[in-house]
C-alpha cells in the first residue's frame, strides 16, 4: 500500500494506518493482502479519499474481469480508511463493518488502473457512513458501494 507525500503530510493518521497495514504483510497471510500492495492513497481532502488500484490476472474472474468479491473487498478496505479524513467525530481505529452494499454497473478488465473515490457522508460517535465510487481509466463509472462502519475505540 502506497501514499502520496501530500496526503501523508496533510494527514498523518492515514500515514500510520498504511504503515500498520504494510508492515503486517510481513505476518501472516491475510485476505487483504490480495491487494494491498496493489493499492495507492493518491488525494485526500476533508470527507474524501481517493484510490488508485492495479488490475492484474489474479484479482479477475474466468471472464477476464475483475472479481465482484474483489470489488466488495477495495470499498470495504479504502472506504474504511476514509473514515481517517472525516470531519466528524474522531477515531482513533477505522471500525469494523456493519453494512456494506456494492452496485455492479460494469466490468473493468486486467491491466486496467481503476480510481476509487470514498465520500464520507458522516463520522458520529458510534457510526460511519461511506459512499465510493469506482472508475474505470476511461473515467467511466464501473462501480458504487455504501459502506457502514462501527466505532471500536475503548470507551475508557
Amino acid at each position: 500500500m502506497k501514499i502520496t507525500k501530500d496526503a501523508a503530510t496533510s494527514y498523518p493518521r492515514l500515514q500510520d494506518m498504511v504503515d500498520y497495514y504494510n508492515q503486517k504483510a510481513d505476518g501472516p497471510t491475510f485476505w487483504e493482502h490480495s491487494v494491498e500492495k496493489h493499492l495507492s492513497i493518491i488525494a485526500a481532502k476533508p470527507n474524501v479519499l481517493s484510490w488508485e488500484f492495479k488490475v492484474e490476472e489474479f484479482h479477475c474472474n474466468q471472464l477476464g474481469n475483475l472479481h465482484g468479491g474483489c470489488v466488495a473487498t477495495l470499498i470495504d478496505i479504502c472506504s474504511s480508511f476514509a473514515v481517517l479524513v472525516g470531519t466528524g467525530k474522531k477515531w482513533e481505529l477505522i471500525g469494523v463493518s456493519t453494512d456494506l452494499s456494492v452496485a455492479y454497473l460494469s466490468g473493468v478488465a486486467e491491466g486496467d488502473v481503476i480510481r476509487l473515490d470514498c465520500e464520507v457522508q458522516r463520522v458520529g460517535k458510534n457510526l460511519a457512513n461511506i459512499f465510493t465510487r469506482v472508475y474505470d481509466q476511461k473515467n467511466r463509472l464501473c462501480y458504487s458501494g455504501s459502506h457502514t462502519k462501527y466505532n471500536i475505540d475503548s470507551r475508557l
